[in-house]
């Protein structure tokens, strides 16, 4: 009668063990990351432009009224609004090369803390300049993450308009030039930008964020800086600039 010999599982080895564990470690690890960057690239986007949201519809209520016809462009010396305290809203930051690519229309807060950036807002920096002023309004924004609030900076060029829109009146801006710096290189929002030994005689705009869209908020890499110059004003009263007539989500 034929024995039936069952052949014995073979024992793994001490390496077949580690590589195994090392194996299951990085699948873990993958899916911690994926979910991280789930995070940080949507859910964080999600919760800032419900907050950006929340502002825009409170700055709107206060808002004079604007008639949708083109309004005429006032050159001579703009209002300059009162400064605002930490975490109020200026006004809205309107730049009409995004409308339809990205968000072209959000807050625009006091405060440059990542409480106040996260919000998918632009920051203005408190020791610069209030718009319309001579000087250099400059503004900070998240190119990745929370709101990607200037995520298309790069597509901007000379001769592109950016709108800042207060409670009364529209101020346009011209774009002028742009760079690529170390974060350390803060005469970019000096007064006169690229001399912060200069005295101020025309108005500036200067919008700051990451260079990087792969490092973003996580490395220390370089910063994109787009610099604009003064062109006109209105009050709201009198109609709207023609670069932002059409747009349906502007106030």
């Amino acid at each position: 009668m034929a024995t039936n010999h069952r052949a014995k599982p073979r024992r793994r080895s001490a390496l077949d063990r580690v590589l195994s564990g090392f194996g299951e470690l990085l699948i873990t690890v993958g899916v911690v990351v994926a979910l991280f960057l789930v995070w940080q690239l949507w859910w964080t986007g999600f919760d800032a432009n419900k907050k950006a949201a929340a502002h825009t519809v409170a700055f709107h209520e206060t808002q004079v009224d604007s008639p949708k016809t083109e309004g005429h462009p006032h050159t001579e010396d703009p209002p300059v609004p009162d400064a605002a305290a930490y975490g109020e809203t200026i006004g809205m930051l309107i730049v009409p090369k995004w409308y339809g690519v990205t968000n072209n229309n959000m807050p625009i807060v006091e405060g440059t803390g990542s409480d106040v950036l996260d919000q998918a807002a632009a920051g203005h920096y408190p020791d610069t300049q209030q718009v319309g002023e001579v000087g250099n309004f400059a503004l900070a924004g998240h190119r990745r993450t929370n709101g990607n609030s200037f995520l298309r900076i790069d597509t901007l060029e000379e001769g592109d308009e950016i709108v800042v829109a207060t409670k009364d009146t529209w101020y346009v801006y011209t774009v002028s030039s742009h760079e690529i710096v170390e974060p350390t290189q803060v005469d970019v929002i000096a007064p006169v930008p690229g001399d912060q030994e200069a005295q101020p005689v025309d108005r500036y705009i200067t919008l700051t964020t990451c260079h990087s869209l792969t490092t973003g908020e996580w490395g220390n890499d370089h910063r994109w800086i787009v610099h604009g110059k003064f062109s006109y004003w209105m009050p709201r009263s009198e109609g709207r600039p023609a670069s932002v007539l059409n747009d349906p989500e502007v106030n």
